[in-house]
């Protein structure tokens, strides 16, 4: 409404303590003088940079990223400082998500943005169906593109890294190898000779024994001392050598 309208249709009052709020009121309703609005174009460009920015550089990859409805009619003020993105607790970057944009200050507010991320990738498969205990070969794997956002594990991205791995299971020809289908590279293998260290305290004796076993890093092998005939149980080192307590 225009101020000279809206002053016709108010009642006269004397000046005063009143005269003043009624000018205040009517500064108010003046154009120009409500705050600022937060364009909602702000807060959705500011969800998907930062959606971008958690899923990093991968080369190769191709990453599609659809924002959700976000209200028009929020008319939130405009933020005096940058905008600041997060995923909600336990959210991820991938898949059906949700980004919260908040305003530090000085008058602050947040708001979540329902985004879609797909990520393509391409990632290690079985070319043929795969016995449980086998040891893949190149001629095992071949690289398939797919969408990765909904891969509940973690997949390989490089050949080189399966080849040599033993499957702890039967695995599908074209299924995606992950980690919890292999084992990891056998650090020892049964009948190798092997270094036992014998610790207590500060002091530590070497002897030499053999695996009875396969094992990799962290696993409890039984080991035979070569001096004594003695079998013993100890851990394997990533450096290969069995570590037994005496």
């Amino acid at each position: 409404m225009h101020l000279l309208k809206l002053q016709a249709l108010l009642p006269y009052r004397s000046p005063g303590r009143s005269g003043g709020a009624l000018l205040l009121m009517l500064a108010l309703l003046a154009p120009g003088a409500q705050a600022e609005i937060e364009p909602v174009q702000n807060i959705r460009d500011s969800a998907e940079r930062f959606l971008h920015q958690q899923l990093g550089e991968h080369n190769g990859d191709d990453v599609e990223v659809q924002l959700g409805h976000v209200d028009e009619r929020l008319r939130l003020k405009r933020c005096d400082e940058p905008l600041e993105a997060s995923l909600p607790p336990g959210g991820r970057p991938r898949g059906n998500t949700a980004v919260n944009i908040r305003c530090p200050g000085p008058v602050t507010w947040s708001v979540y943005v329902p985004a879609a991320v797909e990520r393509h990738a391409e990632v290690v498969v079985a070319r043929r169906n795969l016995s449980r205990q086998q040891t893949l070969g190149p001629g095992d794997l071949r690289m398939e593109r797919i969408e990765t956002s909904r891969q509940a594990t973690h997949y390989f991205e490089d050949a080189s890294e399966v080849v040599g791995l033993q499957t702890r299971r039967a695995i599908r020809q074209g299924q995606v190898i992950g980690q919890q289908h292999v084992n990891e590279r056998q650090v020892i293998q049964r009948g190798q000779r092997v270094t036992i260290l014998a610790s207590s305290g500060s002091v530590t004796i070497r002897m030499q024994g053999e695996a009875l076993e396969d094992a990799t890093a962290g696993d409890w092998i039984r080991v035979r001392n070569t001096s004594s005939g003695r079998e013993i149980e100890g851990e394997v080192q990533p450096s290969g050598t069995v570590r037994v307590a005496l």
